[in-house]
Parts: structure tokens; C-alpha cells; sequence
């Protein structure tokens, strides 16, 4: 859920048919997807489930995403854009880092325990499930994780936190974790109110005890 720091709008031509029109409006019928895979997980979502939810044939699928494995990369990039995208803006737009952390865990608490919505996170709860065996999967995680720490950690630096005994890298670290943390609770059942404690507590912890260092 806290995968959100790639460009919106990435090019995701590798899962589309060429030459060949589209039939259906492909936004819509990812979002059908995506909630299936959120839903019920990859291995557990059936090609049915998926058409059926999508109101598309098999043929199409194939045509326009390869298979189920491509329909769900194609699913991930949309989740990306439309579901995490938005909990960055507090870190790109609040100057307090304190502050703009525990709005972010705010936003992110907000989609993985929301009513209507499936528990958790697509890529915390569901993409994790396939990396173990799936490389390209694993290694797209493990980018949006990268990034996500990476901007964390330019914003921890520039408010002057960091030090010799916790660096700004692992405070990013932390961070990013625990958003990843709230995804697992909440796909297990903790209800809003509970992660907003832990959330609360951990970004409390982690500024009170370790005030920002004077900038040269």
C-alpha cells in the first residue's frame, strides 16, 4: 500500500495486444481484476472469477493481457496509480516530516481497513504471495518498496534527522514497514482503531525520542 513513488501513468503497453482494437475500456475492466485479486489472492482467483468480474471472455483476456499472470502485473500497475498513489501526497506536500507520517499512515489506514473494500493491501497482502517464486514480481516489489524508502529517507535528511546511531535510511526503513505492518493487520482483522494506535504509537516513538539534528 505504501508502494507510491513511480510515475503515474506507467507505460503498461507490455500487456496489450498490438494492432488490435480494444472492445472493452481497459481501466474498467482492470479494476473488476484487480479487486478479485485483492480479494481472493492469486493463486485462489479463478479465470472465471476473473471474466466474470471483468465482463470479458477468455479470448479477450488473452488478447489484451497475455494471461493471468500478465492480467495481474497490469493490475498491480493500476493499484499503483489509482489506490496508492494518493497516500503520498501528505509526504510530498506537508513540510513537518512528523506530521506528514502519521498523515500518511492515516491515508494508508484509510484503504486497508476502509468498508467496501477488501482487507489490506494488493501488493502487501496479495503480490508478496508470488515472490517467492515469481522474479519479475519480487523484483517489482522490491522496487516500489526501494522508492518509497528512498523518497522517505531525502525528506528525513533534509529535516535533519538521522544520526550515527539511527540513520535516516533505516528511520525510512522502519517507516515503510510499518505501513506494510498496518496492510497485514488489517487484512487479519484489526479494525481501524487499532492501527491507528500502532501507527500513532510507532510515529511518536521513533520523532519524540530522536529530535532533528541542526542543519548546517
Amino acid at each position: 500500500v505504501q508502494y507510491i513513488f513511480v510515475p503515474i501513468g506507467m507505460n503498461t503497453e507490455s500487456h496489450r495486444s498490438r494492432g488490435r482494437p480494444l472492445t472493452f475500456d481497459q481501466d474498467e475492466v482492470l479494476d473488476a481484476a484487480m479487486l478479485v485479486f485483492w480479494t481472493r489472492g492469486y493463486d485462489a482467483a479463478s479465470l472465471d472469477d476473473l471474466t466474470q468480474a471483468m465482463g470479458i471472455n477468455r479470448p479477450s483476456l488473452y488478447a489484451q493481457f497475455g494471461n493471468k499472470r500478465g492480467l495481474f502485473l497490469a493490475a498491480i500497475d493500476r493499484y499503483t496509480e489509482t489506490i496508492s498513489a494518493p497516500q503520498a501526497v501528505p509526504l510530498a506536500t506537508v513540510q513537518d516530516i512528523a506530521k506528514a507520517v502519521s498523515l500518511y499512515y492515516g491515508e494508508i489506514i484509510k484503504c486497508v481497513a476502509a468498508e467496501g473494500r477488501p482487507p489490506g493491501c494488493l501488493i502487501a497482502s496479495v503480490a508478496t504471495e508470488l515472490a517467492a517464486r515469481d522474479g519479475e514480481i519480487r523484483s517489482k516489489v522490491s522496487n516500489l518498496l526501494g522508492a518509497a524508502e528512498d523518497f522517505i529517507e531525502t525528506r528525513l535528511v533534509a529535516a535533519g534527522y538521522g544520526g550515527t546511531t539511527l540513520t535516516a535510511k533505516v528511520m525510512a526503513e522502519m517507516i515503510v514497514a510499518v505501513g506494510q505492518s498496518l496492510a497485514s493487520r488489517a487484512r487479519l482483522g484489526a479494525t481501524p482503531a487499532q492501527l491507528t494506535a500502532l501507527a500513532e504509537g510507532f510515529t511518536q516513538q521513533i520523532f519524540a525520542d530522536r529530535p532533528p539534528e541542526p542543519l548546517s
